[in-house]
């Protein structure tokens, strides 16, 4: 590894109340995990609800955040109808939707002192997803101006189809093809390791295959045959591999914890965060 191993946590990514560090903070509050996370040796946090939460808790946890010198990483660009044909609406009133979606995540990447919002989109069986592909990607086009003059990159996310059935994008290609059509700095692809594996590609690979078009990377294992997300260290990746795949092309951004602890107790946090030292011991996170 040429450097530290930036990390962000989350607030949780099934559920609200599910975050990385449940047991390991206070409590579940997204002000405790703030501390959690800080406490521990975190840099920032993800945050797929923000969007949901009243706008005073979303003040108090940019506050908090500022505070304890941790980065907003990531939001969910549409928590309620992520997996609906929403980025992909040709009709003047499904555009409209889409940009007040940007506009909104635009003034949250204000607050937060810039971010991502990831940007998934499912699959509308009475329409050839070729069509589809094309129409999301003039919307981003369409609304990289906006999201650039406030911070904010619009995510990519290709997601496996053993993982998730039903959505548009089930291939790394098509991501990669689509932030390249797109061609403005405010689009990237969101590089998750675990459904980029579960897609059959070699990881360390593929992070060569699309460097220059990465604009955030997660990470998760996966255990041979399933199509299960586990802890680092706990499925078939290598990670001596892809860490120093990653530190050779010299990502400079954060990188994202994209799981749940298969261990859901303070114990198994707490051995969750063994095993990331282990792989690299330069993250100096902080088990107790």
């Amino acid at each position: 590894m040429t450097g530290p191993l930036r990390l962000a946590g989350h607030l949780g990514l099934s559920a609200p109340d599910k975050p990385l560090l449940a047991h390991l903070g206070r409590s579940a509050d997204p002000i405790d995990q703030v501390d959690a996370l800080a406490d521990h040796g975190f840099v920032g946090l993800q945050d797929l609800f923000l969007k949901l939460r009243p706008a005073t808790e979303q003040a108090a946890l940019a506050s908090h955040m500022a505070r304890r010198g941790l980065a907003l990483t990531n939001l969910g660009a549409d928590p309620l109808h992520w997996n609906k044909p929403f980025w992909s609406a040709g009709d003047e009133s499904g555009r409209d939707a889409v940009r007040a979606s940007v506009v909104l995540s635009g003034s949250l990447s204000e607050r937060f002192g810039g971010t991502g919002a990831v940007c998934v989109a499912g699959l509308d069986p009475d329409r050839s997803a070729q069509e589809q592909i094309a129409v999301m990607t003039e919307n981003l086009k369409r609304n990289a101006e906006i999201a650039e003059r406030c911070g904010l990159l619009l995510l990519v996310e290709p997601i496996a189809e053993k993982r998730i059935p039903g959505l548009l994008l089930n291939r790394l290609e098509d991501g990669i093809e689509m932030v390249r059509a797109v061609a403005m700095p405010s689009v990237r692809l969101m590089f998750d390791t675990g459904h980029v594996a579960m897609m059959g590609h070699d990881v360390p690979s593929a992070l060569v295959a699309c460097a220059q078009d990465i604009g955030l990377i997660q990470i998760a294992d996966v255990p041979a045959g399933t199509s299960d997300r586990v802890d680092p260290g706990l499925g078939q990746l290598d990670w001596t591999a892809i860490l120093r795949q990653i530190a050779d092309q010299r990502y400079d951004g954060l990188v994202e914890l994209e799981f749940e602890p298969v261990d859901a107790t303070a114990e198994g946090e707490a051995m969750m965060l063994e095993r990331l030292n282990g792989l690299c011991p330069s993250l100096n996170i902080r088990v107790g």
